[in-house]
């Protein structure tokens, strides 16, 4: 869907909204719909297949219902596909957040209003999805569904959301055009400068609500892996953490999977010719496919390229697995190396130290909100000819590995009170 047609679609969006929800306030005050007691409804990022997502999912829903509000709904992205958390109900709004046909839409939005309006809650997780870098029309569907929600009186907002630097002009004026009750919550220091700078509506500063995840205790799969890291730590081995991801390659011309397979080969193959004491463990982190390829993949493919003496040193996680999972994991290894920023919330979340492959500007707000010296590199730094520098960052990780440890663990209250204040404001 073209700009300047959702340009002319906002306002006239709006009225019909206002228009349906007035009918929809009507229903419920002649008695025809009845809110359910203590009820949510939480709206995600996307369709399954990001740990991160299922991540901000999985702590919305512990949270919430820490505070009583025990009935809690979940609007799936696609049919019978959804995150694996237990909810009252899937609310299945496929047809309206994955455009088919304007009929299956109008018909879908009518649904949605319908549901809403039976419910006392709607968050929003807003991730990386309310700027409009992947699609305008993906930041106009869910800003117009917080917005019903709003005008039925439901007590809403768009958490722990990030603002990259060249945000859409779309993307203000639905979040300028948002009712005034509507929280929303910028998830770093510098995405909430760039919100006050871009909007005119108030901004919350907040944490990813991801902080607030509980890591998994007890499974197959964290048996088999605690397993292999403390059979590298019970040889004084010190275990880095790898992830890569098919999104790092999005703006780079001219590169493919297989030259980020190859950097990331002889960047594993330099590090351990430097310390026979490093071991390397994968962490898959989203199962979604792009180009042919994911994390997983990825993985499977740097390994394959490694000498044999060097892969003997490595481990891949096995995948998919849960969120949950992850951060049981990460808590037993040394430092890691991610280009997934929700690994890296997991990974401070258990006072991991991380560096960073970054991408769309998200990573520095993290690590501000630790008062942290940033470890990251640039995806195109990955293919400068004769330069070293994602050895030099990993080896700066390393060395620096227990003082970055002490001042996550130090300041780890605070960003979950931070995280919290994503709810506070709402419930």
């Amino acid at each position: 869907m073209g700009d300047l047609l959702l340009t002319i679609l906002l306002p006239i969006s709006s009225l019909l909204i206002s228009t349906y929800a007035l009918f929809l306030w009507i229903i419920r005050i002649l008695g025809f719909v009845r809110r359910i007691p203590n009820s949510a409804i939480i709206l995600p990022p996307a369709a399954p297949g990001s740990l991160g997502d299922e991540a901000m999912v999985c702590a919305s829903i512990d949270y919430l219902r820490q505070q009583g509000i025990e009935n809690i709904s979940l609007i799936d992205h696609l049919k019978n596909k959804t995150h694996p958390v237990e909810v009252i109900e899937n609310i299945n709004l496929s047809n309206f957040l994955s455009y088919q046909s304007w009929h299956k839409f109008i018909v879908s939005f009518i649904y949605a209003g319908w549901k809403i309006n039976q419910y006392e809650r709607l968050y929003c997780l807003g991730a990386d999805m309310i700027d409009g870098y992947y699609s305008n029309y993906v930041t106009l569907r869910k800003v117009k569904i917080v917005e019903i929600a709003s005008i039925l009186g439901l007590s809403t907002g768009i958490l722990g959301f990030s603002y990259n630097r060249q945000p859409t002009n779309i993307s203000k004026k639905l979040l300028s055009g948002l009712p005034p009750k509507v929280i929303l919550g910028a998830r770093d220091k510098i995405s909430y400068q760039r919100l006050i700078d871009s909007i005119s509506h108030s901004v919350n500063l907040v944490a990813d609500v991801a902080f607030l995840l509980k890591p998994a205790e007890q499974s197959q799969t964290l048996d088999k892996v605690w397993g292999w890291i403390n059979n590298q730590k019970s040889q004084n081995k010190i275990v880095l953490g790898i992830n890569i991801h098919p999104l790092l390659l999005k703006k780079l011309e001219g590169i493919t999977g297989n030259d980020l397979v190859q950097i990331l080969a002889e960047t594993i193959t330099k590090l351990h010719q430097d310390s026979q004491q490093l071991s390397f463990i994968f962490l898959p982190h989203d199962g979604r496919i792009v180009s042919g390829i994911n994390d997983d993949i990825l993985s499977k493919k740097v390994i394959e390229s490694l000498p044999s003496e060097v892969a003997s040193s490595c481990f891949k996680i096995p995948f998919p697995c849960l969120a949950r999972e992850i951060k049981g994991i990460v808590k037993h290894i040394d430092c890691v190396l991610t280009g997934r920023m929700h690994l890296g919330i997991a990974c401070l979340g258990q006072g991991t130290p991380i560096a960073c492959i970054t991408y769309q500007g998200k990573f520095e707000g993290l690590y501000q909100h630790f008062n942290l010296e940033p470890l990251f590199i640039e995806p195109k730094q990955l293919f400068v000819p004769n330069q070293n520098e994602l050895v030099e960052l990993v080896h700066k990780l390393i060395y620096q590995r227990q003082s970055l440890h002490e001042k996550v663990i130090n300041k780890l209250d605070d960003i979950k009170e931070l995280s919290q204040a994503n709810f506070t404001s709402i419930i």
